[in-house]
């Protein structure tokens, strides 16, 4: 169980946490593992892509930077990560809301992909399952998921607020959703660090 499953209580920790999550960030997620993960979803110029759990915005500049900020919908629980996010990227449609009860209809964006927001969700596999729902045939869903700490104070702290849910984990996940060609790379932001994350991708039949 984690502090987070109480919703209430997350968004409590997302807006104390959006004040210092960008000088957090770089050093769990490169631009070059952000560049994986929107290489993954396969997207193109004409796609309207959904990103959930988008932060501060990380992501979000990732994406725009293969397609018009006005053709991404960004969804996070927090006013305060959107408002830090819609300063950097005016022009995309925000939504505050649940990753698990996603408020938008069935087939809806050719793409859809969540960056460092899985480990936050009390149940990931209904997440993901709500990816695949608000996707199109054909089109891909994206999830970068952490991996465990090493270090075991850091992992006990984090235990209290994150899951770490295995690559394995993560691509039954993906199969329980019922999603098809399935792939996965174990990435990290540095040479030195190779297994930081896991980024799993599957095509909505």
């Amino acid at each position: 169980m984690s502090l987070l499953d109480n919703k209430k209580r997350a968004r409590k920790f997302y807006k104390y946490f959006s004040k210092v999550y960008d000088r957090i960030n770089p050093i769990f997620y490169s631009k070059e593992m952000r560049k994986i993960v929107v290489e993954m979803a396969n997207v193109s110029d004409d796609d309207f892509v959904l990103e959930v759990g988008s932060g501060t915005g990380f992501t979000t500049e990732g994406i725009a930077e293969k397609i018009d900020q006005k053709r991404i919908v960004a969804l996070d629980i927090t006013e305060e990560q959107i408002f830090r996010s819609l300063k950097k990227l005016p022009n995309v449609n925000y939504f505050v809301g649940d990753a698990e009860n996603l408020p938008f209809k069935d087939k809806t964006f050719d793409a859809t992909i969540s960056a460092g927001s899985i480990e936050y969700w009390p149940n990931p596999l209904k997440g993901i399952k709500e990816m695949a729902r608000v996707t199109k045939s054909g089109g891909r869903v994206v999830v970068l998921a952490p991996r465990r700490p090493e270090n075991k104070i850091i992992r006990a702290l984090a235990n209290l607020v994150m899951l770490f849910p295995s690559t394995q984990q993560c691509v039954a996940w993906f199969m329980m959703a019922g999603l098809e060609k399935i792939r996965f790379v174990e990435v990290g932001p540095y040479r030195f660090w190779k297994k930081l994350a896991v980024i799993v991708s599957g095509e909505v039949p």
